[in-house]
């Protein structure tokens, strides 16, 4: 997964998060509630880290975590699946996240593209 997907996906859940408008009325509620909202910029550079551990050097089921000292914030991604698809080597990755006294997490299909960056395709149903 290349940095610029992994970061638009990081950053789009947090600035909707930070969205200051009546979330209570509103579909975005559940960003309220997700810990993604509380993470500092050295939470999304570990778990940027951690994404790219997973998806290029651990085998399925192998999980990285991280933390960060500071925030005391953390998280775990667990690369499942690997398969080729349309001839791309494709992953499932678990991501689980702990910030705030909160948990939030789903699994996403990333797939390697042709200069070896992986992509985000589509999140998991009933994650």
């Amino acid at each position: 997964m290349t940095l610029r997907t992994l970061t638009a996906v990081f950053l789009t859940v947090l600035s909707l998060s930070l969205v200051q408008t009546s979330l209570a009325s509103s579909n975005l509620r559940w960003l309220e509630y997700s810990p993604v909202r509380f993470f500092t910029d050295k939470d999304w550079e570990l778990a940027k880290n951690a994404a790219r551990e997973a998806l290029n050097k651990k085998e399925d089921g192998q999980t990285v975590e991280w933390r960060n000292p500071d925030s005391n914030n953390h998280g775990s991604l667990t690369a499942n699946a690997t398969r080729t698809k349309d001839g791309r080597t494709c992953r499932d990755l678990v991501i689980k996240n702990f910030a705030n006294n909160l948990e939030g997490g789903a699994t996403y299909e990333f797939c390697q593209k042709p200069d070896g960056k992986w992509g985000t395709t589509r999140t998991m149903p009933g994650q």
